[in-house]
């Protein structure tokens, strides 16, 4: 985002603002953001409400932007309320973080001036006709909003004042050649490294349980041991792609329409001609004389291209010869076209034939003859155009049998059924989450889980689940979300809570020898001592290599080693529940340092210039006193 800003500094930041506060505008929510309310807002920042109009405006924004890049996978997303439920979240710690940067840009003086409120108003496309301010559009514009023209002044003042903050901080970020060389060494670096693993499932048979550490672990961990809502449905499916593959196309079908579309199948003769032309809108004597003449001329063995350049009135294609573009039937007059089609040799003369144009005298340049392609050659194709079109018949007359009879029976599709002669398939219970194809499409899963529909008992609308596929369905069992019992999981909870023991049993003896090689100082012996073998790892880079991450981290945030320690040590905790205790005793530098690029340092700007507004953000947010009042949502499911 702040490299966006950072490119649109530069002359153009009434475009910024102007993205930040006419979508809203568009919209119609900005006078949520302005109304006072008697709600309780949805969060207070420093005694400054975020209106719940205000955030329903920017959800709703959000998640038009979200629908439009993401499309099914997001309106999937859309049917989980926990996921939605986050996504609300989100969207008001973004009001919250603006409303902090507003307060903060008044706090330090920041002011926006009249005139520049004015000139960014005046440059607004939404406000001009003919690429001008009209002052009249402006007044209805406001209107249509309900707002007066000084609270668009005053949020628009707000907006410009926030983006000068935020501006301020990013373009006094810069990187220098010696910062991104210090950088780059840091990457190239190498070290020694020594590490020993303790794996968890070593200490598993010293792992004892009892029931009340069982129940324990299970209460405290109920919501990981919930099962999802299920339902069972039975449908009909419905597509040009089955019914396709039941339709039996012989060689004669083919054949006739082989024979009823030929012009699919080959191509028209065509020709390119040079002309002279004459050019005159009516009949006239003299011209056609001069024609016929110039004609006379030709046969007697002039050059064609050399009288037409001298002679022709068309002056574009005199210069070429006389030389038109290919000519197909349909291009141009029929008098012109027959003249054309009845030569047949190449370089041979036309008589002149008279047009709209004048008089003409053509010359055959080059021709192409008619091609057809053999049936056999086309049959396949043919057979599978026929069959496609057949299909598509077939499944409109099905679509519209399967949409009257699901809604005149509505409790079961057994009729159904029967009348399209489809199968009535089942399936067996499955989740949101795991549905299977096609009750994975965004809609029909939607319809299907909503609990009214459930109740009801009856069968859905058609729901196209793809292009030329339809589906009918109605839910046959239902089973709530339900949080398992402990003796349906038990082994799970067993597994889970030996698991975790043991990784703490891994983690203490791994803390043990480092709590001695700290006192003792001599990591070969203790190694020795406790009958371990240390895995060796020289020149390892920062980056890439097989070494597990979480020992490659430790190893590179070590410190390096020095004569009075020679080698730095520490403990690091692996993905997989394991210890490791992880040693360097050397470090590598790179000594080939690049001059680093202009891209290169513009890089490493955007990224300080990142770090700097997240770090300004949560300094606000750390100082502030903020109350975020419990989310409601008013869309259905939620």
């Amino acid at each position: 985002m702040l490299e966006k800003i950072r490119e649109g500094s530069q002359g153009l930041t009434a475009k910024i603002i102007l993205g930040l506060v006419i979508l809203t505008f568009a919209l119609a929510g900005v006078g949520g953001y302005l109304g006072s309310s008697q709600e309780t807002p949805a969060a207070e920042v420093n005694g400054e409400g975020v209106t719940r109009a205000a955030l329903e405006q920017a959800y709703q924004n959000e998640r038009a932007r979200m629908e439009q890049q993401f499309g099914d996978m997001f309106e999937m997303l859309a049917s989980d309320a926990s996921y939605m439920a986050g996504f609300r979240a989100d969207v008001l710690e973004r009001l919250i973080d603006e409303t902090l940067q507003k307060q903060y840009a008044a706090e330090l003086g920041l002011r926006i001036s009249d005139d520049a409120v004015r000139d960014l108003i005046r440059s607004m496309p939404e406000f001009q006709v003919a690429g001008q301010f009209n002052n009249d559009r402006y007044l209805a514009l406001l209107r249509q909003a309900g707002l007066q023209t000084a609270e668009f002044r005053d949020m628009l003042r707000e907006q410009m004042a926030r983006q000068q903050l935020i501006q301020g901080l990013i373009l006094s970020e810069f990187s220098i050649p010696a910062e991104m060389q210090r950088l780059q060494k840091l990457q190239q670096q190498s070290r020694d490294i020594q590490f020993v693993k303790f794996a968890a499932a070593d200490f598993i048979d010293q792992v004892e349980l009892d029931e009340s550490m069982i129940e324990e672990f299970y209460y405290d961990r109920l919501s990981q041991y919930e099962a999802e809502e299920k339902i069972a449905v039975e449908y009909i499916e419905l597509s040009v792609e089955s019914i396709a593959a039941d339709i039996q196309i012989t060689e004669q079908d083919a054949l006739a329409f082989y024979e009823a579309n030929q012009t699919l199948y080959g191509t028209e003769a065509r020709r390119q001609v040079a002309h002279i032309l004459f050019e005159t809108m009516q009949d006239d004597a003299d011209i056609a004389a001069k024609a016929e003449a110039t004609l006379a001329e030709l046969q007697a063995g002039a050059d064609f291209a050399e009288v037409a350049a001298q002679q022709s009135d068309d002056a574009f294609s005199a210069a070429e010869g006389g030389v038109l573009p290919w000519l197909n039937r349909g291009d141009m007059e029929a008098a012109f076209e027959d003249a054309a089609f009845a030569l047949s040799e190449e370089g041979e003369l036309s008589a002149v034939i008279q047009t709209s144009f004048g008089y003409h005298i053509l010359k055959l340049h080059q021709y192409e003859a008619a091609t057809l392609k053999d049936f056999a050659e086309v049959k396949d194709e043919i057979i599978q155009t026929v069959q496609q079109e057949r299909a598509y018949d077939r499944f409109f007359e099905i679509q519209q049998q399967l949409a009257e009879v699901s809604f005149e029976v509505p409790d079961n599709l057994v009729e159904a059924a029967d009348v399209t002669q489809l199968p009535l398939q089942q399936q067996a219970l499955f989740s949101r989450m795991q549905a299977p194809a096609p009750f994975s499409h965004p809609q029909l899963l939607q319809t299907l889980f909503n609990l009214n529909f459930i109740a009801d008992g009856l069968n859905s609308d058609l729901i196209e689940v793809g292009p030329q596929h339809m589906v009918v369905a109605r839910v046959t069992e239902h089973q709530p979300a339900r949080t398992l019992p402990l003796d349906e999981v038990r082994e799970q909870v067993v597994a889970e809570l030996r698991q975790r023991k043991s990784s703490e049993l891994a983690r203490q003896r791994a803390e043990a020898l480092l709590e001695t090689y700290q006192q003792e100082g001599d990591l070969m012996a203790l190694m020795a001592s406790a009958g371990l073998e240390l895995t060796q790892a020289p020149s390892t880079s920062r980056f890439g290599g097989s070494l597990d991450a979480e020992v490659r981290a430790s190893a590179f945030a070590l410190a390096r080693p020095t004569d009075e320690q020679p080698v730095s040590v520490d403990l690091a905790q692996l993905a997989s529940g394991d210890m490791a205790l992880v040693a360097v005793t050397a470090v590598h530098d790179s000594s080939a340092v690049d001059t680093p690029s202009a891209d290169d340092l513009e890089r490493l700007a955007n990224q300080q210039a990142q770090q700097v507004y997240e770090a300004m953000v949560a300094a606000l947010k750390a100082d502030a006193k903020i109350v975020r009042q419990r989310l409601e949502s008013s869309e259905p499911g939620f």
